[in-house]
């Protein structure tokens, strides 16, 4: 009994030893049928990822596409095909515009030349030398006596303390007085220009009295406003009650 119990467990004991070396073999055959099969897909899935990514379309010329891509033509537009747009509005909207605005202009150049042309004067050099300090402007220039920028309404023409100044053209005196800005002044006038001599040391005439171009008004002096300038007079122009520039009137009909 006990021989035969012997076999049973022996026989029992190499199937088990057979079924356990063949799981083995199958795992191992698995492994190794997975492990080629593996191996074979990615050789063949690796190509497919470089043009994935674009690298083949970089090195390889592409192709289907015309070495030269024609280009289109517009046609000439007759009048049938395009309209030019007119603008809107009452038609005579721009010009009532445009002469209003001219109407309400500073006045430039273009005026003082007019104001030139308007008065038929023409004037002599109040001083001897004639030397011109300071031009006339309608644009503001600066004034370093009263330190403040401002148009400059006359010229200024400089000469020694005491020294003659001459009527720049023969008329009437209308006007003498003196000015805390611009010291001791004369006017004479004659039809629609009236000339102005400010800065005067002496004065030699009086209202009423007539002269005649280069007669003696009075001597240089001193003009206020100016004083920090060399001495000099200051001369305005007026042309219809509107300053004008001296030095376009002077020998403007010789």
């Amino acid at each position: 009994m006990s021989r035969y119990v012997t076999s049973q467990q022996k026989s029992r004991r190499e199937k088990i030893g057979f079924y356990t070396a063949f799981s083995i073999c199958l795992i191992a055959v698995c492994m190794a049928v997975y492990s080629t099969y593996n191996s074979v897909t990615g050789q063949k899935t690796a190509p497919v990822s470089k043009v994935e990514t674009g690298v083949t379309a970089v090195v390889e010329p592409v192709t289907g596409v015309p070495a030269s891509v024609p280009v289109p033509t517009l046609g000439v537009l007759s009048n049938r095909d395009y309209t030019v747009p007119t603008a809107t509005g009452e038609p005579d909207t721009l010009p009532q515009t445009t002469e209003a605005t001219a109407a309400t202009a500073p006045k430039g150049r273009a005026d003082a030349l007019e104001t030139m042309l308007s008065a038929e004067v023409s004037l002599s050099m109040p001083t001897k030398s004639g030397h011109v300090l300071r031009e006339f402007s309608r644009d503001s220039v600066y004034h370093k006596t009263i330190n403040t920028w401002k148009p400059h309404t006359g010229a200024d023409f400089d000469g020694e303390l005491g020294e003659d100044v001459l009527a720049m053209l023969g008329g009437e005196v209308t006007k003498v007085s003196e000015d805390k800005m611009f010291g001791k002044t004369v006017e004479v006038s004659v039809n629609n220009v009236t000339v102005g001599y400010c800065g005067l040391g002496s004065v030699g005439v009086k209202s009423g009295d007539k002269l005649e171009r280069g007669d003696k008004i009075g001597t240089i002096g001193t003009v206020p406003a100016e004083s920090g300038d060399k001495n000099h007079i200051h001369v305005y122009v007026k042309v219809n009650g509107d300053y004008a520039d001296p030095l376009s009137f002077i020998d403007n009909e010789e």
